[in-house]
């Protein structure tokens, strides 16, 4: 686990060096060629993952995203999906939502923040709990948890 924080510190601190690259700071297209910047891969609970870890600024508030893939399969066990989001972004005022990208899920976790605190969620998402762990739903209309 001491390893993963690591990488977790490591992906955070160059997402902060990258906000000036990213959208919407940066165009699209031009976020598109540094993204391999911002992704990494890992083994959890014996699942290969690839990880993308951004921060953007949006002016009133900033956004933070992780997007996790398998390597190997094309979905993960969602109790795998929830432990990495809350490595990278805790527990408070998550946000999620999932679509497919080539054949596999890809699992998204938001936060948004403001002068360092954490944002409510707006009023379009849906409050939703996995085994205890409360978080909400954005575009619930879309999200297929399991």
């Amino acid at each position: 686990m001491e390893d993963l924080n690591k990488i977790i510190q490591e992906m955070k601190s160059l997402a902060d060096s990258l906000i000036d690259y990213s959208f919407p700071k940066a165009t699209f297209e031009e976020e598109q060629q540094i993204l391999c910047l911002k992704q990494r891969e890992f083994t959890i609970d014996g699942y290969d993952l690839s990880v993308c870890y951004s921060r953007a600024d949006y002016d009133k508030y900033f956004l933070e995203n992780l997007q996790i893939q398998s390597q190997q399969v094309p979905f993960l066990p969602f109790t795998v999906v929830c432990k990495v989001g809350k490595l990278f972004l805790g527990e408070k005022n998550i946000c999620y939502l999932d679509f497919f990208r080539n054949n596999r899920k890809v699992y998204c976790w938001t936060i948004r923040t403001h002068e360092e605190n954490i944002l409510v969620p707006d009023k379009t998402s849906k409050p939703f709990s996995y085994e205890g762990f409360d978080f909400h739903i954005l575009h619930p209309g879309t999200v297929d948890l399991l």
